[in-house]
């Protein structure tokens, strides 16, 4: 292996972060690199010793500031410098094992999808969650360790080799804005593309721990929406028909297959300007 980037899209308070970058410090294997992608965090994190990187973005092409997790993912895949990549939520919780068994994953298939389990984070410490087994949570899909349809596949907790996932377009940003299905839509893509299938392996481990209760999002800090209402006329973005506003970069799809084989919406990284920074190394 040459290097594992743990990707976080992060739109959550700085004290869900911190404790998803506690989690991933105390495994039996770290990562080479985390990052995260937000506009709402400051470098004041800690890092418990990891090396992380704060990824600060904005764009006049893609929506920005409204359910993004779509974009902010493809930001870190494609600036990431690692042969592996792993997309992980920042409201979930690394087990002790989860780098270890993705890593041993990747170098035997070219990607992944993890399982999470959901549990009443209030119930348990941190600590006591990082070393608890997954029979004692709520499984999200029956069974894990089984062959599912594509319709199972889950973003916060992906993995791949980078060079796969970019060839492929990324995460779709026909779902821009959406924030639902464009996982699902990867699923299928990916496994068309390497196997031939419909079909996935969900895999546990790796898997996290998922809070019962949702964890609201931040408000952006950068938004290039309009405020009021929309300007909208009819457009095409690849085999979708769609409402494009003439003012910002909002779109709504009208007529179109969205779980189609073929991309619709490629990510472009020259459409995006992002400022990169190191946290600075701290046990706190």
């Amino acid at each position: 292996m040459t290097g594992l980037d743990v990707i976080i899209p992060a739109m959550r308070p700085a004290a869900c972060v911190a404790d998803v970058l506690y989690s991933l410090s105390r495994n039996t294997i770290q990562p080479d690199v985390v990052s995260i992608v937000s506009n709402e965090l400051d470098t004041d994190l800690p890092s418990y010793g990891l090396n992380v990187r704060l990824i600060r973005f904005t764009s006049a092409h893609y929506p920005v500031g409204r359910r993004d997790v779509a974009l902010r993912r493809n930001i870190g895949i494609w600036s990431s410098a690692s042969t592996y990549v792993v997309t992980f939520d920042d409201d979930q919780l690394a087990p002790a094992n989860l780098i270890e068994t993705s890593a041993s994953l990747l170098q035997r298939r070219p990607y992944f999808w993890g399982h999470y389990r959901f549990v009443e984070f209030s119930q348990h410490c941190v600590d006591e969650l990082l070393q608890m087994g997954p029979e004692r949570g709520r499984a999200r899909e029956h069974p894990p360790n089984a062959w599912h349809r594509w319709m199972s596949c889950y973003g916060g907790l992906f993995g791949a080799r980078r060079e796969l996932v970019q060839g492929l377009g990324g995460f779709d940003l026909i779902f821009c804005g959406r924030h639902a299905g464009e996982d699902q839509n990867l699923g299928k893509r990916i496994a068309w593309h390497v196997d031939r299938s419909e079909r996935v392996f969900i895999h546990e481990p790796p898997f996290a721990w998922h809070p019962e209760q949702k964890i609201a999002w931040s408000a952006p800090r950068y938004c290039n929406l309009c405020s009021g209402e929309h300007r909208l006329g009819r457009a095409r973005q690849g085999h979708m028909e769609i409402r494009k506003c003439e003012v910002c970069p909002y779109f709504e799809i009208l007529t179109g297959e969205l779980f189609s084989a073929e991309v619709a919406m490629a990510f472009d990284p020259a459409k995006v300007v992002t400022v990169i920074e190191s946290i600075p190394s701290s046990t706190r």
